[in-house]
């Protein structure tokens, strides 16, 4: 078989070299031949631009000139161009200038042209009859005359030229022809050695040469060359390059070496048979050990996971002993891969597959599920498996980490399905057993929960309300109201803009509930443009107060956020030095490159950036450091303690030193009494806002409030 190939293998090589110089020398011909027909046209554009002006109608036609026709014609075309005969014929024919070698001539060098100028002064005036009267281009005061032209290949006294016959005509118009039909300039270039050369250089021919087309030679490649009655003047032949042959001739060595090693190759491959069906042997069973394990931590994946999940529920007996589905997802997991990064991220979870491990020694199964959650399978034989175990597992994970990035502290959520029921499906129960761990996160983490029947309802009641709020963003049921935020004697210097959510069925529906489940689910990008164009719209004409609008995170890691804030105030026209930005301090954590990127692009185009709920998080000051923030907010949490602790003035007395020492002006809120309000004002708080300085209001009344003109309600276009 080896042998068969390799014969195959020359065969094959052979025919294809033979093939190769075949269509190279077709792809030649075509070349060259092309090559002809551009030559002539770009002598033709050569004198076309001699005789082609309104100059040569005069002087050629008008009133001839021979001095100018020496300079522009006989000697421009001969000492640039290389046309060593130059003739201008009148409409009869008839020459009344020559010129030989850029010098002018004797008339009678005319004599043996003329058999070929008299063909092709036929085609000239030809097309001079069907061109019509010469008619100003719209719009100019001009004329458009395309060049009349022919060219011909022609033998004279021995020697070949190429004779192009080119009609005098005006370009602008200012000089017409004095007669129905202009003179004719004829120029003649000889094909001689530099010719063939230039020509040769151009289409890089090998060894170009004039021959009679009777004696063709097979070793060169020829294009014939016909005067303008077809008659076979001469044959331009070349040495056709022949690529396949050279290639043969180059691999001819090195394919001899190449078949003895095919040969040498084809001996090893029987002695390495044996190895090869180990290997392969070895390799599907690591393939089989990928496909179920988690590459990262080597637990199970979700494919085994559903594979023994249906397996153990398969088993249970109605009595019998029950099967636990343990969810099990890291609290706070997301921050340490913002912070730090996927690999302390990667750490983390190998460490917690780790101690799973540990924690569930007796476990069915024990699976990764995906990113940070997990899965433990878990026979029930006893009650109290249901109480030490998921204690066990958060006191074990709950444990701090050392890595190389230090200490690593993180939680857990569980929740638990107990299943009986053989019929019951492994998508269904681990439904149930995420609808539980969904109900430890919202009870504040680190805590277990036990899936009880309601619990479905109630997830099924949140998808209804997702619904709803997505459908909310186009059926108006979301609208703005603005908060006042006052300086010390009652001004109002700014209003918050604030969304309200009127349900048809359930009634005024609290931001704290809508905000964080669009968050969730994504809906907050629509949310997030809603509230844009809707505040845009109805504060564009406001110019009493600086309008402040709150900015989830989600939008800022959102790649495409700033050029959506931009086109919407340019459809708005806002002064975007009106408007403020309140970012949460949470938004800014982290190293993502995306967020800096767009909060960045907000202060070039004007914006100022605010930092809510400042005091609340550990690296506030970082975060100061590291966006261009222009005011603070001091969280109501802080405000409210005012009047009971002594600390909290401390507190905000700080973050006021803090704000002045950086040059940023800071506003309190959920400034609710008058005590709070003065106690900021002790500690140097210039603003405040809450429901003691005003409640929040509709755009007309807002407006009303502020003394502004109520603007004419444009209407919100939504995005499908």
């Amino acid at each position: 078989m080896a042998l068969a190939g390799l014969v195959l293998l020359v065969v094959l090589a052979a025919f294809l070299i033979e093939r190769f110089d075949v269509a190279s020398a077709d792809h030649e011909q075509a070349i060259v031949q092309r090559g002809i027909v551009e030559q002539g046209k770009a002598l033709d554009a050569v004198v076309a631009t001699q005789v082609d002006w309104d100059t040569a109608i005069e002087k050629l036609d008008n009133k001839f000139d021979p001095a100018w026709a020496d300079f522009n014609l006989g000697n421009y075309l001969f000492t640039f161009n290389g046309f060593s005969h130059v003739f201008v014929i009148d409409d009869g024919g008839l020459p009344f200038y020559a010129a030989v070698q850029g010098e002018r001539a004797d008339l009678g060098q005319f004599t043996p042209f003329q058999p070929v100028v008299d063909r092709l002064a036929l085609r000239i005036r030809a097309a001079e009859s069907s061109r019509g009267a010469f008619k100003p281009r719209p719009g100019k005061n001009n004329i458009l005359i395309p060049p009349i032209q022919s060219n011909a290949f022609a033998r004279v006294g021995g020697q070949i030229y190429v004779v192009t016959a080119t009609l005098v005509q005006p370009d602008f118009g200012k000089k017409l022809p004095k007669g129905p039909r202009a003179p004719i300039t004829i120029a003649a270039k000889p094909i001689d050695g530099v010719m063939l050369k230039a020509f040769a250089d151009r289409y890089l021919l090998a060894a170009p040469r004039l021959m009679k087309p009777e004696t063709q030679s097979p070793e060169r490649q020829h294009v014939v060359l016909h005067a303008i009655d077809r008659t076979p003047l001469a044959a331009l032949s070349w040495i056709p390059a022949k690529p396949g042959t050279l290639l043969r001739e180059k691999i001819q060595v090195p394919l001899l070496i190449g078949v003895l090693l095919l040969v040498l190759l084809a001996m090893s491959v029987v002695r390495r048979g044996a190895t090869m069906v180990q290997e392969l042997i070895a390799s599907e069973q690591r393939s089989k050990h990928l496909a179920y394990h988690d590459l990262l931590t080597q637990l199970p994946n979700r494919a085994m996971l559903f594979e023994q999940l249906r397996a153990l529920l398969a088993a249970r007996q109605p009595g019998g002993v029950p099967l636990a589905v343990i969810c099990v997802d890291l609290d706070r997991f997301k921050e340490v891969n913002d912070t730090l990064g996927h690999h302390a991220g990667d750490l983390l979870i190998q460490a917690v597959a780790a101690r799973l491990r540990t924690a569930c020694p007796e476990a069915a199964l024990i699976a990764r599920l995906g990113g940070d959650e997990f899965v433990i399978l878990h026979e029930v034989t006893d009650i109290t498996v249901l109480d030490v175990l998921p204690s066990r597992v958060l006191a074990t994970v709950s444990e701090r980490v050392g890595t190389e990035y230090g200490w690593l502290e993180v939680g857990c959520s569980l929740g638990i399905a107990v299943i009986d029921n053989p019929r019951v499906e492994p998508s269904q129960a681990l439904r149930w057993a995420d609808i539980a761990l969904y109900r430890s996160k919202e009870s504040g983490r680190n805590c277990v929960t036990l899936f009880e029947p309601e619990m479905d309802e109630a997830l099924r009641s949140r998808l209804s309300l997702e619904s709803d709020l997505r459908h909310a963003v186009q059926d108006g049921s979301l609208h703005m109201v603005y908060q006042p935020q006052v300086d010390r004697s009652g001004t109002i210097t700014g209003v918050e803009a604030l969304l309200r959510w009127d349900h048809p069925q359930r009634g005024p529906v609290p931001p704290g509930l809508f905000v964080p489940l669009a968050e969730e689910t994504g809906v907050i990008l629509a949310l997030g443009e809603f509230v844009l164009r809707r505040v845009f719209n109805e504060t564009h004409g406001w110019q009493q107060a600086r309008v402040a609008i709150n900015i989830s995170a989600v939008q800022l890691r959102a790649p495409g956020f700033a050029a959506l804030v931009m086109r919407l105030a340019a459809e708005a026209g806002i002064d975007p030095a009106r408007y403020e930005f309140e970012l949460t301090e949470t938004a800014l954590l982290g190293s993502d490159p995306q967020i800096a990127a767009n909060v960045d692009a907000l202060k070039r185009l004007g914006f100022s950036i605010a930092l809510g709920d400042f005091g609340t998080g550990y690296t506030s000051l970082s975060v100061l450091q590291r966006f261009a923030v222009d005011r603070i907010k001091i969280d109501r949490s802080f405000v409210s303690a005012l009047d009971n602790a002594d600390e909290s003035a401390a507190l905000v007395d700080s973050m006021l030193k803090l704000a002045r020492a950086m040059n940023l002006s800071v506003i309190a809120e959920g400034v609710e009494t008058e005590a709070q309000k003065e106690r900021l004002v002790l500690c140097g708080c210039r603003d405040f806002q809450g429901h003691l300085t005003g409640m929040p209001l509709p755009a007309d009344q807002t407006a009303q409030l502020l003394g502004e003109a109520v603007p004419p309600r444009r209407k919100v276009r939504q995005r499908g």
